[in-house]
């Protein structure tokens, strides 16, 4: 049985369940209060929903296979573990910056070099710069990297933003989504961001390295993850046009060999539905007079460029689609979740 943790509650829980339910892996719940699930889609696979904190320690601890949380959870907690595997750092949602903020009134600090310069500032006053913050770890190693080498923690456990219009810190040091709470608390971002952080997927290096089962299961989570990702980058078009033969069209193609596909374009004769018969239709095929259907896949960034080239050539109409998926020869996450195994030693 694979144990596959994901957030129990918020947006890491709403997140997840999308983006399992895009890859054909829905969650099956009994009720909200129940904190086991089933995985539709794939077998021997149960679902746990836990605190993101804890399915950081508990996928490092080995009685969690994989799990979904946040990045910065896995930093502040368990940067070094080297029973945590960080397989795929960038799930697509739950996205956050981790940053320093300080009061908007302070004009003269705007940048990490005016907080090192506040640090020494302080301490010749006789007190040191006090940072409240939910990731002591993080703030600690930048800090220290920074030239802010005088200051202190505050512990946070509630809303970190009300800290220095409260008077127990000088500035904060905490995530945030689009800054809106900062500024409803008069707060600033000083420098730019400590880190970007969103959802991940990690995994217990001593379990899935014993387990082959269960290592199984996880290649096709991440064959699924990735050509999910892989696909949305991508658009399917198709497009009739007028020809003489097949290999003139083709040349037509590609006289923008960038916008003709990924390895160049599908051509195929139109089955002329105006003829009067099949004969005479497979004759007109045969003899290269009549349509050809171009097919090809462009990345979304070349959409209109692609569909403006196929109408240059005569394509009376373009349809695109989006492609849901794409899987490439070999999935290069699974690839180097073996590579980490192999390193375990």
């Amino acid at each position: 049985m694979l144990r596959f943790a994901i957030p129990s509650k918020g947006n890491g829980y709403d997140g997840a369940v999308r983006l399992l339910e895009s890859l054909g892996l829905g969650i099956s719940r009994a009720n909200a209060r129940q904190y086991t699930a089933r995985m539709r889609g794939l077998p021997d696979t149960e679902v746990l929903l836990h605190r993101p904190e804890d399915i950081v320690d508990k996928v490092a601890y080995g009685s969690i296979d994989i799990g979904i949380t946040g990045l910065d959870i896995v930093h502040e907690n368990r940067e070094d573990d080297e029973n945590l595997l960080i397989i795929y750092e960038d799930l697509g949602f739950w996205g956050v910056d981790l940053v320093f903020a300080a009061p908007q009134a302070w004009i003269d600090v705007s940048s990490w070099q005016d907080l090192a310069d506040l640090s020494i500032e302080l301490q010749g006053q006789g007190r040191p710069l006090r940072i409240a913050t939910k990731y002591p770890n993080l703030v600690r190693r930048f800090c220290y990297c920074h030239g802010i080498n005088v200051f202190r923690l505050i512990p946070s456990a509630g809303a970190t933003e009300a800290a220095p219009g409260l008077g127990y810190a000088d500035i904060i040091a905490d995530i945030t989504e689009t800054g809106t709470a900062l500024r409803d608390n008069q707060l600033k971002v000083v420098g730019g961001v400590i880190l970007h952080s969103q959802a991940c997927l990690v995994g217990s290096k001593r379990s899935l390295k014993h387990h082959a089962g269960r290592l199984e299961l996880v290649r096709q989570v991440l064959e699924l993850m990735e050509a999910r990702q892989n696909g949305h980058k991508l658009y399917s078009l198709t497009a009739n046009v007028p020809g003489d033969l097949v290999e003139a069209v083709g040349q037509q193609v590609m006289r923008l060999p960038e916008l003709a596909g990924l390895q160049g374009p599908t051509i195929a004769p139109v089955w002329n539905k105006h003829a009067p018969g099949a004969d005479e239709a497979a004759s007109a095929a045969s003899e290269g007079a009549g349509w050809y259907e171009i097919h090809v896949i462009v990345p979304q960034k070349a959409l209109l460029p692609a569909t403006d080239h196929l109408r240059s050539i005569g394509a009376s109409s373009v349809s695109a689609i989006p492609v849901q998926y794409t899987f490439y020869a070999e999935s290069s996450v699974y690839r180097r979740l073996l590579e980490m195994l192999n390193e375990a030693g």
